[in-house]
């Protein structure tokens, strides 16, 4: 809530400020500051009145909630319409008034200013949450964020906050000599436990796939507070100087403290996920990094081009866990292409064991196992013949493993068939059972497009603690008629599970619970460790800002 006043900031997502014209007619009522697009829903609890502002039909088109007010029993009030903020002709606005009764609700769209209310009736912030959302605001201090959106930052509820850009959102303002970072995505963050250092390491360019995409790296000793600037550790240095692509990082710690970052280095005009392997490391806790170099496959897979001197496709899209035989690093791999047995071309999942990070190796030399590959790699068709949604493109994608208590590995994926799928391997990730759809504990499935849909044990990545989280869509529109998955992603929500040794499906989740409110952009590209004895998601909100946010026992009650 705020109060009305000449210059105080109207939306939580724009930096729109009142102009002395709406002062004029509204001067000390309380207002419920919102997004600019609305969705304000409440219920009158007494009785009292209430003032809408919302631009004149006239003015603002399909923007006004007139009608809509009219339809509820509001009455526009005498006078000119009058500029609300800003200096577009669409934000001159009308005042309309109605004496509420208990039980009424109201629900409005883009754009309208509820105020007026009773401010005693209303729930109150915590002061300490008002002091965490100062404290995450001043990360802005400095940055284009600070005028561009100064409290967008705030609508997923971060803890913690890793980086925001220093370029300006829009294109025409951005600097080229310097490096872009207005999308930032495949967040992945390790906790060192032998000195709590973090260590970020993500995707960044000045959008997705620039010609300026380069992996950063940044770190904190004080256990996320606060953070180096990024460097840059591959790729492009900026898009005045650009160089071949650099992409989805995969980041180890060994057990003698060497640092590993290995990513998807573009080597020829096709990109990003056509590549190969290069990766560096460091023995001073990433203050300097040795030299690039090839981690050669060892193989080539049914998919990848026939050409020897095109890359494969491919994409880590998680960090490497330690779920592997003997505790060594474990992870999913994303193989697009079409093998000769194959209908359609598209993308499948096969597993990666690194067999001697602990060993300390020069680049060149680590080793991989490729487990579940080729005609045992995990598939869509079965799922699309099941009845599943039959996508122009079939896609199993992006694994988040876990280790349940019996020693089983499970994972979920996102998929082109409408939901989350899962598969469960019960010999360290070798094989693994055929795909299913993931359900509730009723049978339902979860609704899901074609988008991340992480997981991971509550307790730590590696924990087998029998408690997992993950976070799905729950929409999906099975009716698309260009059979496109890619759709509409809107909020993210939690479902806590816990393990079901005598489960069909061995981890049971709970209902949904709303964890990213926002209304687009929940692409989560997450990694988790705790900190401090805490569970942190890191999480990059709308490929754009870089946070943090802490993962409590309220998720499972």
């Amino acid at each position: 809530m705020e109060t009305c006043a000449s210059g105080v900031t109207v939306f939580d997502d724009r930096p729109f400020t009142m102009t002395a014209a709406a002062y004029e007619r509204l001067a000390g009522k309380p207002f419920f500051r919102r997004t600019i697009d609305g969705g304000f829903a409440a219920e009158v609890t007494a009785a009292g009145e209430l003032f809408v502002v919302t631009p004149t039909e006239k003015a603002g088109g399909r923007l006004s909630q007139g009608r809509t007010l009219a339809a509820l029993g509001f009455v526009k009030m005498p006078g000119e319409p009058f500029q609300a903020f800003g200096v577009n002709k669409c934000d001159v606005a009308d005042v309309w008034r109605k004496e509420m009764k208990p039980g009424e609700k109201l629900a409005l769209g883009k754009w309208a200013i509820v105020c007026g209310f009773d401010p005693a009736g209303q729930p109150q912030i915590d002061p300490a949450d008002r002091e965490k959302e100062a404290r995450i605001l001043a990360y802005l201090r400095g940055t284009p964020s600070e005028t561009e959106a100064p409290r967008d930052i705030l609508k997923n509820k971060p803890d913690y906050v890793v980086f925001v850009p220093k370029q300006p959102r829009a294109k025409d303002k951005r600097d080229p000599a310097k490096p872009g970072d207005t999308y930032n995505d495949h967040f992945q963050v390790i906790c060192n436990p032998s000195n709590q250092h973090l260590y970020a390491f993500w995707t960044q360019a000045s959008r997705e796939a620039d010609i300026d995409q380069h992996i950063a790296f940044s770190k904190s000793v004080d256990k996320g507070v606060t953070w180096t600037p990024p460097v840059v550790l591959a790729g492009s240095p900026n898009k005045k100087n650009p160089a071949l692509l650099a992409s989805w990082q995969q980041p180890m710690l060994s057990k003698s403290g060497r640092l590993y970052c290995l990513w998807n280095q573009q080597t020829t005009s096709r990109g990003p996920h056509c590549g190969m392997m290069f990766g560096a490391f460091s023995d001073d806790d990433g203050d300097t990094w040795s030299a690039p170099k090839l981690v050669p496959f060892a193989e080539r897979m049914d998919a990848d081009p026939l050409d020897d001197h095109i890359p494969p496709s491919w994409c880590n899209w998680q960090r490497p866990l330690r779920l592997g035989d003997g505790g060594k690093y474990f992870v999913g791999c994303s193989r697009h292409g079409k093998a000769p047995y194959d209908e359609r071309g598209g993308c499948k999942i096969e597993f990666w064991q690194f067999e001697n990070i602990d060993d300390n190796p020069p680049v060149q030399d680590i080793r991989i196992k490729y487990l579940s590959t080729n005609r045992h790699a995990l598939s869509a068709k079965d799922l699309e013949k099941a009845g599943g949604f039959r996508a122009s493109e079939p896609a199993l994608e992006e694994a988040a493993p876990v280790r349940l208590p019996d020693g089983r590995l499970f994972a979920i994926m996102r998929s082109s068939v409408g939901s989350p799928v899962w598969a469960q391997s019960r010999d360290g990730g070798a094989t693994w059972s055929a795909p299913k759809i993931l359900k509730d504990a009723e049978g339902k499935p979860y609704l899901h497009p074609r988008s991340p849909c992480p997981m991971y044990d509550w307790k730590g990545p590696e924990a087998a603690s029998g408690k997992y989280f993950a976070l799905v869509h729950q929409t999906f529109d099975f009716n698309e008629p260009k059979r496109n998955a890619y759709q509409h992603r809107g909020p993210l929500y939690l479902i806590a599970g816990e393990f079901d040794p005598d489960g069909e499906q061995p981890v049971k989740f709970k209902p949904p619970k709303l964890f990213a409110p926002r209304r687009g952009g929940n692409s989560f590209y997450t990694s988790y460790c705790i900190v401090d004895g805490k569970g942190v998601l890191w999480y990059n909100d709308m490929k754009f800002y870089l946070c943090g946010r802490i993962v409590g026992p309220e998720w499972f009650e």
